[in-house]
């Protein structure tokens, strides 16, 4: 039995692909080509498929990394290319590589954001980028209780570039994305939004990559 790392490119109208169809996405594409899962022991065994940071419902994927654990001596190679064969539109697997780091090093993640263009755009988002304070609320939990928390999403930021070029604003940033400290793009525009006193509106979120504490890939 070993540990592989699944990455797959999840692009277009497959971005509404919810995080509970795409297990089960993953599981057809497995039993259709013919992979060896390793199962767990016990009086319910069940195959290892694991998303290390389920990908919010609308944002797209170059590389969505899903561990699983195989039998046999298939390589990563053909791992790849036989669920490349299953895998329905939009969902590409990019590549399969030995799992090394736990989802638990998860420290941030690298996001694109497109958005649609106003006089002025650019400016005001970096100019309330780099004032430190972007207060927004986020859904938390108090024990069982359902809880909204006041935030300020400056904390939760790394590096970032905001540019214009006439057709779209793009903002390159940096989030966190761990366990204890995460932020989503989302919160990150209603943030923006309410801190430059103008709505603002999305074309298209990617997350680039999953980056751990040093900010080397996951």
């Amino acid at each position: 039995m070993r540990c592989v790392r699944v990455l797959l490119a999840k692009r277009g109208r497959a971005k509404y692909t919810s995080h509970l169809d795409m297990q089960r996405c993953m599981m057809r594409a497995v039993r259709r080509a013919g992979i060896e899962l390793w199962y767990t022991e016990g009086f319910n065994p069940h195959p290892y498929v694991t998303f290390a940071l389920p990908l919010p419902l609308g944002v797209e994927s170059d590389g969505e990394p899903v561990d699983i654990r195989l039998e046999g001596d298939m390589t990563n190679n053909e791992v790849r290319d036989r669920l490349n064969e299953t895998m329905p539109e939009g969902i590409e697997v990019v590549d399969v590589v030995d799992a090394v780091n736990k989802p638990g090093d998860i420290a941030f993640a690298r996001y694109h954001i497109e958005l649609y263009p106003k006089e002025g755009l650019a400016d005001k988002i970096s100019s309330a980028l780099e004032s430190g304070n972007l207060p927004a609320e986020k859904l938390g939990k108090a024990g069982r209780k359902k809880v909204t928390k006041q935030i300020n999403v400056s904390e939760l930021m790394g590096e970032y570039t905001v540019q214009d070029n006439g057709e779209s604003v793009f903002i390159d940033i940096v989030l966190a994305a761990g366990s204890q400290r995460n932020a989503s793009p989302f919160i990150l525009i209603d943030a923006l939004s309410t801190a430059i006193g103008e709505g603002i509106e999305y074309k298209k979120i990617t997350r680039k990559a999953i980056l751990l504490a040093n900010l080397e890939k996951f």
